[in-house]
């Protein structure tokens, strides 16, 4: 059975890369034996990123969850109430892969994993390299990752760096989130990831693109070695979100 906590423990092995490419893999196999037999295909990859979606689709909405890591030593211990464990990115590669398997997805939403995020993001670069070669432009990006915002409130996500949407859009956004009526946090100006590179684009070849961070609240140092504690109950609150959010 893929449970999430199946997947949590699956995926939280080490997977580190030198900035050029992945020089421990293993949570790369992992990914590539879970979605072996899905209706997801690996489209396109680089040295830093591995890019699926569904045969014969176009990327309306890219979802980009890095896999690197930089814990010397990766765990999940079951506790009361949730999870202690090194979990960025792990959690949020189970929350979207759990979702993959059971199709809740768009076909039009294109999903990338990502090295270096925890230095330059030289892996969200290669994901726009590969998707402007490719003549694919998604209409957003929304980052996955894991956060210290919104564990005390109990949310079960927080929505950060929200960047380059129009009134219309972000109106959808936000009502979409109030209708969920969930927990929810939002931190416009949060620290660095991912985000901050989609929105960039790549001159001439990328474009800029409207992004938002939907991060999994927890609690502890993110790259400690005593890894993070991570509420069970936030697990399909947030998944949810991610559902919704890839459907607008």
């Amino acid at each position: 059975m893929n449970t999430f906590s199946d997947l949590l423990v699956a995926l939280t092995v080490d997977c580190k890369d030198n900035g050029v490419n992945f020089v421990t893999g293993n949570r790369i196999e992992v990914i590539r034996r879970l979605l072996a037999d899905s209706d997801y295909r690996l489209l396109m990859e680089s040295p830093l990123a591995f890019i699926y979606g569904k045969p014969g689709s176009s990327c309306r909405i890219l979802v980009s969850s890095h896999i690197d890591c930089v814990y010397p030593c990766c765990f999940v211990k079951q506790e009361i109430g949730g999870w202690q464990g090194t979990f960025d990115n792990s959690a949020t590669n189970a929350a979207l892969i759990g979702l993959m398997l059971q199709n809740r997805l768009p076909d039009d939403v294109w999903i990338a994993f990502t090295g270096d995020e925890e230095v330059h993001s030289r892996g969200a670069v290669e994901t726009m390299q590969l998707l402007g070669g490719a003549g694919q432009s998604p209409e957003r990006v929304i980052v996955l990752d894991v956060s210290n915002e919104g564990f005390a409130d109990e949310a079960v996500c927080s929505v950060e760096n929200d960047y380059g949407f129009d009134i219309m859009s972000g109106f959808q956004l936000v009502q979409a989130l109030k209708n969920l009526e969930l927990p929810c946090v939002v931190v416009h100006d949060a620290e660095p990831d991912e985000s901050w590179d989609y929105r960039k684009g790549i001159k001439g070849m990328f474009p800029e693109l409207p992004c938002i961070s939907l991060c999994i609240p927890v609690s502890g140092e993110l790259h400690g070695d005593d890894g993070v504690f991570m509420r069970e109950s936030v697990v399909a609150g947030y998944q949810k979100v991610l559902e919704t959010l890839c459907g607008l």
